[in-house]
């Protein structure tokens, strides 16, 4: 079964919907959308750039153009695209705008103390249109980002919210607290990446 789910969603599927009792999942192919590299796809950085000023905020905004004007890994972004309009955006960054010990810390490393620094990267931010929310694609967004972290090396990723039960769907879990810079505590939520398995096809 878990093989068999893998090869779906190497192809394009997704789970819409699943029962605890039944142990169910139903797939569907949403052609009409498409998740692609802002690096690889430059000609959308300004509706990129619009798009987060408009439903997220002024600083947000210049990611598109730190995205292309990097040459490091980092950072990275993706845009969603519908019917040849942006409605969704995530990145990759080596680090988010926290400082300091994160509290509480449930997640992997051994150490006596972690502190913000010593996790990368980080999933931020996480963004679909208002008219285009309760159709998946945050989930879509999340999960490419969680395999291009993959793809990149690592085998771990994290992100920074406010938001409960929201993440926890998608198998994210709470490893800590922190603060950003400027000072507004905030939650540290963890997740394996998605590494490709080389294999043969069904």
């Amino acid at each position: 079964m878990a093989a068999a789910i893998r090869l779906y969603e190497r192809f394009g599927f997704f789970v819409y919907s699943e029962t605890d009792k039944e142990f169910c999942r139903s797939y569907i192919v949403d052609y009409g959308v498409q998740i692609l590299s802002l690096r690889e796809h430059p000609e959308w950085a300004d509706e990129c750039r619009e798009f987060l000023l408009e439903h997220f905020n002024e600083f947000t905004s210049l990611h598109p153009a730190e995205v292309l004007a990097s040459a490091e890994p980092f950072p990275q972004g993706y845009l969603m695209l519908k019917d040849n309009r942006v409605i969704g955006w995530t990145g990759l960054l080596e680090k988010e705008a926290v400082t300091g010990r994160v509290y509480g810390w449930e997640g992997t490393l051994a150490k006596e103390e972690v502190v913000s620094e010593d996790l990368s990267p980080w999933i931020t931010p996480l963004l679909v249109h208002p008219d285009e929310r309760g159709n998946l694609y945050g989930k879509m967004l999340l999960e490419h980002a969680r395999k291009e972290a993959g793809r990149l090396g690592f085998k771990l990723v994290y992100l920074t919210t406010g938001e409960i039960g929201y993440y926890e769907k998608y198998g994210f879990r709470e490893v800590g607290l922190t603060t950003f810079t400027w000072g507004r505590p905030t939650k540290v939520y963890g997740h394996d990446t998605i590494i490709k398995e080389v294999q043969n096809e069904l």
